[in-house]
Formats: C-alpha cells, structure tokens, sequence
C-alpha cells in the first residue's frame, strides 16, 4: 500500500503540472513549433544528464551486481511483450500498417519523462539504478525492433549501428565506466548535475502536457485498439507480471520497478520515429496523448492491483 500511496501521489502532481502544460500550449507560451526544440533539449541535454547523475550517485559496483537481473527480465519483458502485441494486432485484423503501429506505440513506455522521476520518488536511493539497467536493454530493442516496426511496408528498412550511439547510451557507458572503476568526480560538478536533475521532471512534464494540447487524439478516441491496447499493456500485463515476479521470488523492490515501467504510457519520441520512417505518424501522436493521460489512473490502479 505504501507504493499505492506514493504512485497515487506522483501521478496526482504529474497531472496537475501536465495541465499546466497544456494551458501553456493553449495560451501559446510553447508553441508547436516549439515543440521540437524543446523534446531536442529535455532528451539530449536534461535526460543524460539526469541518468548519469542518478545513477552515479545511487550506484556502486556491488549494487550493479546485486541487481542485474533487472537486464534479464527487461529481455524477457520486450521479447515476451512484443510478440503478444503483434500477435494481438493480428487477431484486431488492423490494416495497413497499423499492426506494426499498434505493436510499436505500446510496446516502449514512457521510461524517461514518465518512469524516471516516479522511480526516484518511490526509490531514492536506486531508482536511478535500476532504470539505467533497464535502459540499456530499452535503447538496444528500441533502434533495432523499433524502427523496424515504426517503418511503413513500402519502405525499406535499413539498421546502423551508429543508431545505437545516443546520448543516453553514451551516458549510461560513462557513468558505469566511472563506478565500476570508482573514479571520484569533482563537488562542482555534481551540483551543478543535482540541479539539472532537481528540474528535469518538471520540464518533462510541461513539455508532455503541451504535446497533450498540440495532438490530434480525438481521432484514435473512436479505435478500439487503444482501448484494448490500454487494458492488455498498461493494467493487465503489469498486474499480472506483478503477481509472477512476486511468486518468482524477486526482491521487492525491484519487483516493484519492473511493475512501473510494465505500465508506462507510451515512449514521447514514437509519434516522431513513426512519421520519419512510416505511414503512422497521426495514429501514433493520438495513442501518446491518450495513454498519457490515461496513465494517471492507470499507473496507481497497477501498483494497487499487483501487490495486494
């Protein structure tokens, strides 16, 4: 219940800063044009930087050890998960190319602006840690199975290792380097991190809930997909992956983190991959829209429902 109490309260302020968000998107203080200056920033600039200061400070080798089964279950979870989702597009009959899309928006949650600052809150201390451990399967499937799935089939798909090469996976290589090797970094430095990190979840949030203002997701409200897309991967997979960890014999703290980012609405960044590389770019900017305010009942409900 304790979990309950402090998702139920994340979410509660999530929310409210979200509509804050949007009244700035309505009002035109961040403007869609704006929008991907913005994301460029909170991805690029804020995000490593939260990771790598998170982790770096959460982190020790014998932690990393203690919790590396959280890499394995991450396989499992996207192997498992992923079929499932494609299978289920399958049985939905969704033409075109929307299995693909379908299975590419609820397959990769929402790990950084959503799962990043809930994680810290529920986990002080090692948050951080296992989302970095989580991450390093997340970006790998992502830029692999990802955009294979988020590129339309006339087009043709074509992977590069230099996708691989982002300024996540460069900073999760670093600060792992540093802690493995116990190398001290100087005070200056890591306030000047801790307050980049202080800020980053605000920013997420506003910048989610402008996105919220600018998408088109009326239109994905008459798809039954995303109703089922909601119930399957955001309340039932976690609830019951949940139960299973729990009858597994997992610690329960990082029973509880797998749970979290199980449940997650959909990654920011798929509505951009799908329109560079498919034929899904509005279904998609819809299902992000949804699933995120939808995730603020949903995220609660799970941690209720998997650990009674």
């Amino acid at each position: 219940m304790e979990t309950f109490g402090i998702t139920l309260n994340r979410m509660i302020i999530f929310f409210l800063i979200l509509l804050l968000g949007a009244f700035c998107g309505r009002k035109k203080i961040i403007t869609a044009e704006y929008l991907p200056s913005l994301q460029m920033l909170v991805t690029k600039i804020f995000l490593p930087a939260v990771i790598f200061y998170g982790t770096y400070k959460g982190a020790t080798l014998e932690a990393i050890v203690q919790n590396l089964p959280m890499i394995g279950f991450a396989i499992v979870f996207y192997a498992a998960v992923g079929l499932l989702l494609f299978g289920l597009a399958k049985l939905m009959r969704l033409e075109g190319d929307y299995d693909k899309g379908f299975t590419f928006c609820f397959l990769f949650g929402n790990t950084l602006f959503v799962g990043m600052p809930l994680l810290t809150a529920l986990f002080p201390e090692r948050g951080m840690l296992y989302l970095a451990l989580f991450t390093i399967v997340d970006q790998a499937v992502f830029w692999t199975v990802g955009i294979w799935l988020a590129t339309g089939r006339d087009r043709v798909y074509r992977f590069s290792l230099k996708s691989l090469v982002t300024p996540n996976t460069i900073s999760l290589a670093l600060v792992f380097a540093l802690v493995v090797f116990s190398v001290p970094l100087p005070g200056v430095l890591l306030d000047a991190l801790q307050v980049l990190y202080n800020g980053t979840g605000a920013l997420c949030m506003l910048y989610l809930g402008a996105l919220m203002h600018f998408s088109n997701w009326k239109q994905v409200l008459k798809r039954k997909d995303l109703y089922i897309g909601i119930l399957v991967k955001m309340v039932a997979l976690p609830v019951i992956g949940g139960h299973v960890l729990a009858f597994v014999g997992m610690p329960h703290d990082l029973a509880v983190a797998m749970v979290v980012l199980m449940s997650l609405p959909v990654m920011t960044v798929v509505p951009m991959i799908a329109r560079a590389h498919g034929n899904c770019g509005e279904y998609a900017a819809g299902v992000t829209a949804v699933t995120l305010a939808a995730s603020v009942v949903t995220v609660p409900l799970v941690q209720l429902l998997a650990f009674m």
